[in-house]
């Protein structure tokens, strides 16, 4: 909108200026609107020095609102300003009947303005200083009631005078409590953000902690197992053989949770730099394929492959890379021996989809509502293969990151299809 904005910017920016500095801004504002009209006012009032006390303070207040709002000078305007405010309900005080006239009604929204914009190590000497003012000025009065000149003509002149005094007083207090109350809700919402952020991070150190202290300590310390007893106890040829494949099926495995961890960590902590270029995407996908063919292959589940030898995809290399092996990965992880996976790309006007089927497991509910969190758990293959419980967490993310998509479909025992969803050009 634009008078929001256009208040916006004669108020300062969020990022710019303190709350502090925008409330002593919309005060400045409020405050020149009024003198500049009470100046004419109090001229037709018959009160000349009160309108020329309130010209001098508009030129004064525009000065002081100028040094802070566009040379960011605002501890200094805001000093001077309290200063010159003072002085001026002094004059006005003794030229504008005193006790009877508008003075410390506006020194009592003074002590609010002072409250609101001085810094807290300033704040008890503005306070005081107000105070003593507000006591001294009618001890005088009392005592020497001659110093002080009744300036109102008549009871419409003191009406006026007063009515306006208090439109003023009114504004800048709501004003300034309108500024405190949007800043509090605005410092709650921080927070409440903050403590989102403050979670999220602990969630994932603790989930560091659990895959370094278990998940992958755990592959380890079986391949160490394994290498001794190839090393210590003499074997059989078959069995040395079997213990070979399941060692680099278990390398391999260990490899992928070590990948996957290593880039969850990176996207969580620092960031990515995403490089996106038209490829040849059964080339791109081929050395991954490749790998998870022979794993496969070695467990018993037929994996098929249909892409077109000359379809084209925008995407990351490495990012599109990881989602493929990940949900593929999955896929034979969880087939039983004898079941398949088949990968195939459709293409549209503008997009291609990549479908993963397997004829595995399938999923739960329970499972299907945390699969893409980061919460969700590792879990077990149909031949005990371990994961890391990042992998689709990761494929999501890095999917959306490249302008895609995923989604899948799961049914309990009957199998799993995800389908990847990019952009052609």
């Amino acid at each position: 909108m634009p008078l929001r904005k256009t208040l916006n910017y004669l108020t300062g920016e969020y990022s710019d200026f303190s709350l502090e500095s925008r409330i002593f801004h919309s005060v400045c504002l409020v405050a020149i609107l009024t003198l500049a009209y009470c100046v004419p006012l109090n001229f037709v009032l018959d009160l000349p020095v009160s309108a020329w006390l309130s010209f001098g303070g508009m030129v004064i207040q525009c000065t002081l609102y100028s040094l802070s709002r566009f040379f960011h000078k605002t501890k200094l305007s805001i000093v001077l300003s309290i200063i010159i405010i003072h002085v001026i309900l002094v004059l006005n005080y003794f030229y504008n009947s005193g006790i009877g006239g508008p003075t410390l009604l506006l020194l009592l929204v003074v002590l609010f303005l002072v409250s609101a914009i001085s810094e807290p190590s300033t704040f008890k000497y503005w306070v005081a200083l107000n105070l003593l003012i507000a006591i001294i000025l009618p001890l005088i009065e009392y005592h020497f009631p001659s110093t002080i000149q009744s300036s109102y003509v008549s009871p419409i002149a003191k009406f006026g005078d007063m009515a306006t005094a208090y439109c003023l007083c009114s504004l800048v207090i709501l004003i300034g409590i309108r500024y405190i109350k949007k800043n509090y809700y605005i410092s709650q919402a921080l927070l409440k953000a903050k403590a989102e952020d403050l979670e999220r991070i602990n969630q994932t150190k603790n989930k560091m902690f659990s895959i370094v202290s278990h998940d992958l300590r755990a592959p380890i310390a079986t391949i160490q197992s394994y290498l001794e007893i190839l090393s210590e106890v003499k074997i059989d040829e078959e069995d040395r053989q079997s213990i070979k494949g399941d060692l680099l099926l278990m390398t391999q495995n260990t490899d992928m949770m070590l990948s996957n961890l290593l880039m969850w960590s990176t996207s969580q902590m620092e960031g990515l730099i995403i490089d996106k270029k038209l490829m040849n995407l059964a080339e791109t996908i081929k050395p991954v394929v490749k790998v998870q063919q022979s794993i496969a292959t070695r467990k018993g589940v037929e994996l098929h492959t249909d892409i077109e030898a000359d379809l084209q995809i925008l995407a990351d290399k490495n990012m599109l890379q990881l989602v493929i092996r990940n949900i593929l990965s999955n896929a034979v992880k969880f087939t039983h021996p004898g079941g398949s996976v088949n990968l195939k790309a459709s293409c549209g006007e503008d997009q291609c989809e990549i479908i993963i089927h397997d004829t595995g497991i399938g999923m739960d509910e329970y499972t299907k509502s945390t699969l893409f969190s980061v919460k969700a758990q590792s879990s077990y293959g149909t031949k005990n293969e371990k994961g890391v419980g990042l992998g689709l967490n990761l494929s999501k993310e890095f999917t959306e990151l490249q302008g895609g998509k995923i989604r899948f479909e799961s049914e309990t025992g009957v199998g799993t299809t995800f389908y990847i969803t990019m952009p052609l050009s």
